[in-house]
């Protein structure tokens, strides 16, 4: 059985790879289970912090935390998304980011704030 926040992680995850569907993003991530474990185990620990009291609402601060949580991971600004190479052009700042790529951010927010108001163990009494 999966803990509550791997079950959190996956919804947001899931959540935003869907969203990035239905805006024809030019990038979309792979389902879940074929991520590399080193961002899942990355992304875990995003959505815990997420789903605390030291949570952020701000997709600016979030997305600066992104990008050093892949260089942690080795990976390097590149044009095009390359998983082999890792590679991603979605390494920039903020300020550099196309209105697609401010809106993942954006929904990333919003998964998380659902992901920590209703995703939980047990049933309601």
């Amino acid at each position: 059985m999966k803990s509550l926040n791997e079950r959190c992680a996956i919804f947001v995850y899931e959540g935003a790879r869907l969203a990035a569907i239905a805006a024809n993003a030019p990038i979309i991530p792979e389902p879940w289970e074929d991520r590399e474990s080193d961002f899942r185990d990355q992304f875990m620990r995003v959505i815990e912090k997420q789903r605390g009291p030291g949570r952020s609402g701000d997709p600016r601060r979030l997305h600066d935390e992104w990008v050093d949580a892949y260089r942690a991971m080795g990976w390097t600004y590149g044009p095009t998304r390359d998983r082999a190479a890792r590679t991603h052009p979605d390494m920039v700042s903020y300020d550099l980011l196309g209105q697609l790529e401010r809106d993942k951010d954006a929904v990333f927010v919003a998964l998380c704030e659902i992901a920590r108001k209703w995703i939980y163990e047990g049933a309601i009494p």
